[in-house]
């Protein structure tokens, strides 16, 4: 698949949904080392959403109502009975992203791991490349349980800073620890 650019307005946009699903309300609010990630995305989707929906208020002078509808038909996530996230079949084995945003043009792959060991980090990683695949863009948050928070203190190694870079410049891959 050919790798979509990253125009500003795209970049934009990546940044905007990475803000909206690390905000400081998210992770202050909820005690996520002992939810589960099925309970965290549900906290996290209502902030995408707004997020979202304020962004299309400033640049397409959509009211709120009216843009809040728009993204939540746009944004579909397993959390939604009414939704269908597709599979992807790689190896014989299904997947498929936590969310996915197809909007204005994208087809952006939202992908969340908790955990604290380096086998749900490689998870994450592995996931999001697979769905670099299929989508435009895919945005990786690896939530660190560890007490310490080794995955969180150890993202600015060189090491760690280089593939982070690799995964963004070679597979459009956010990723991003928190």
């Amino acid at each position: 698949m050919k790798q979509k650019s990253k125009s500003q307005k795209r970049i934009d946009l990546i940044s905007l949904i990475n803000e909206a699903i690390t905000h400081d309300d998210i992770f202050k609010t909820i005690d996520y080392k002992k939810q589960s990630e099925d309970k965290i995305k549900q906290f996290i989707f209502p902030y995408l959403v707004d997020t979202l929906a304020e962004s299309l208020v400033d640049r397409k002078g959509m009211t709120k109502e009216v843009a809040k509808g728009y993204v939540k038909r746009c944004l579909k996530w397993e959390g939604n009975v009414n939704t269908v996230v597709s599979h992807i079949l790689f190896m014989g084995t299904q997947n498929r992203p936590d969310m996915i945003l197809d909007m204005d043009g994208l087809k952006i792959a939202i992908e969340f791991k908790v955990g604290d060991k380096g086998s749900d980090l490689r998870c994450g990683i592995g996931q999001s490349m697979i769905y670099s695949t299929h989508y435009d863009f895919v945005i990786c948050l690896m939530i660190d349980t560890s007490e310490d928070k080794r995955i969180l203190n150890s993202r600015g190694g060189v090491n760690e800073t280089n593939f982070v870079d690799l995964l963004w410049n070679k597979f459009n891959i956010k990723f991003t620890v928190i």
